[in-house]
């Protein structure tokens, strides 16, 4: 579902979890000159005093992207629509969505329409993705690296992908599922996109005598 605001920028309503999330549309020109990706898992660590041994304990769920995009200079004219893209974000409420440049293809050889199998249960917070419709009998499908993107999130491969002789596969993934997905659905390989927030309510820009503006920003996954 998709409608204009008074600015002209176009918003995606999308519902997630329940709720009805606007999903902003950044100008697809002029790109980003780099976005730099975080990842971060929240692990309690308690040492022994005595003995200096650590022990760990991974959060189920905590695993998170962030980030931040930077323009090159920009004229008056492209940054216009840049800005008011921006400032329709309305802070941290709305979203976008937003990939990794250098990993709209994998390195894998994708055969066959993978799709989630439905047949066996997850839970929101797995970190094992069940497919369907892959080539049967096939290796180095995704490769370790390579993203896919289910629903609206962006998860990274973490094992080479194998299909077996019917087309299945059980696909270990990071960060872990945020919602349940559902039998059918499609995985996309090619020019995945997470769902992601600004990272801060402030937005800031500067300008200077060559008359280029200059911007960048801090994001966070959606969640």
């Amino acid at each position: 579902m998709c409608c204009f605001n008074s600015e002209k920028t176009l918003i995606s309503l999308i519902e997630l979890n329940g709720n009805t999330v606007s999903v902003v549309t950044l100008p697809v020109s002029p790109a980003f000159a780099s976005v730099q990706l975080n990842f971060s898992t929240s692990v309690s660590v308690v040492e022994s005093v005595f003995t200096g041994q650590v022990q760990t304990q991974v959060w189920p769920g905590a695993d998170m992207w962030s980030g931040t995009a930077t323009y090159a200079p920009l004229t008056q004219k492209q940054f216009n629509p840049i800005k008011a893209a921006l400032m329709q974000m309305q802070g941290m409420s709305n979203a976008f969505q937003i990939g990794d440049p250098l990993g709209a293809t994998p390195a894998g050889t994708v055969q066959g329409t993978p799709v989630v199998d439905g047949s066996i249960a997850v839970v929101a917070g797995g970190i094992t993705l069940y497919a369907r419709g892959f080539t049967p009998s096939q290796i180095n499908l995704l490769l370790p690296g390579d993203y896919l993107q289910v629903g609206y999130r962006l998860h990274t491969v973490l094992d080479a992908v194998i299909s077996d002789s019917n087309g299945k596969a059980a696909i270990n993934i990071w960060p872990s599922l945020r919602e349940v997905p559902q039998d059918g659905e499609a995985i996309v390989t090619t020019n995945p996109v997470g769902l992601f927030r600004l990272a801060k309510n402030q937005g800031t820009w500067s300008s200077d005598f060559t008359k280029l503006t200059h911007v960048s920003f801090p994001f966070q996954e959606f969640r």
